[in-house]
């Protein structure tokens, strides 16, 4: 089987403007650079596509749709990759042949778990398990995507409309369409931890309640509350509970009227 890192970066010029060396890659990238140009650029195992399109979501689907790799793994340019990565996650999808997709696990430089949430065993994914995955913690059989005309929705993710979520709302989807997905506990990627604090803005708040219309429907209000409270202490100093509530209501009213 063939495997391939479809990974997303912006404003290069040349292939060589990423430090490969640093990134521990031993297998093909395909690698969408969103820039003020549009070209292709092949060296060695990577191919570049230059893109002037805009949007997270954009870039991941015009990888998708070039990818050559049989199982495929997305990345961003920022990260990099631990020893025998490819075996490991090939091995997964030998292991489990009807999964077509799978998720593995962040570590941190210092080899801590990125989440710390993450379970010990092996299992398949529900609703409720996808709503913590990464992005980079996703590799699928790209044969699978491809039959199932399953794509980013180019709404969400940084970049677009609402900037957050556009991959699990890809895994609801992948759900919703009878995928097979399920979760590896094995670190395959590295990243650094993210800070305790989340920046809370109105724009993040906002796309938070479309992001759960998406998800849930009309159902989304009743998250909405949940996670209002449950995320209070992260914003309590900057807006109120019902200040919080209302902008992710109004996102949550606003997509499920279709103003976008």
């Amino acid at each position: 089987m063939r495997f391939q890192i479809l990974m997303a970066t912006m404003h290069k010029q040349k292939i060589s403007d990423i430090n490969w060396d640093e990134k521990g890659i031993t297998s093909d990238v395909l690698l969408i650079n969103q820039s003020d140009f549009s070209g292709r650029e092949t060296s060695g195992k990577i191919q570049m596509i230059s893109t002037t399109d805009r949007g997270s979501s954009n870039s991941r689907n015009l990888a998708i749709d070039n990818a050559l790799g049989d199982i495929c793994l997305i990345a961003d340019d920022d990260v990099k990759y631990l020893p025998g990565y490819e075996e490991k996650i090939l091995a997964e999808f030998a292991k489990y042949p009807e999964a077509d997709i799978i998720t593995f696990q962040i570590q941190t430089p210092e080899g801590n778990k990125f989440n710390m949430g993450y379970p010990d065993v092996p299992m398949k994914h529900s609703w409720r398990s996808i709503l913590k995955c990464a992005s980079i913690e996703i590799a699928f059989r790209r044969d699978a995507i491809n039959k199932a005309q399953l794509r980013l929705n180019k709404l969400f993710g940084l970049g677009s409309h609402y900037r957050i979520h556009d991959e699990i709302i890809f895994l609801k989807e992948a759900l919703d369409k009878g995928l097979n997905l399920r979760y590896a506990p094995i670190p395959v990627v590295i990243h650094p931890a993210e800070s305790s604090g989340t920046d809370f803005n109105d724009h993040l708040i906002y796309s938070k309640g479309a992001a759960f219309a998406k998800l849930f429907a009309y159902k989304a209000y009743a998250f909405n509350i949940v996670f209002s409270i449950k995320k209070y202490a992260l914003y309590k100093k900057n807006k109120s509970f019902w200040q919080f509530l209302a902008l992710m209501n109004k996102g949550t009213a606003d997509y499920l009227k279709g103003k976008y």
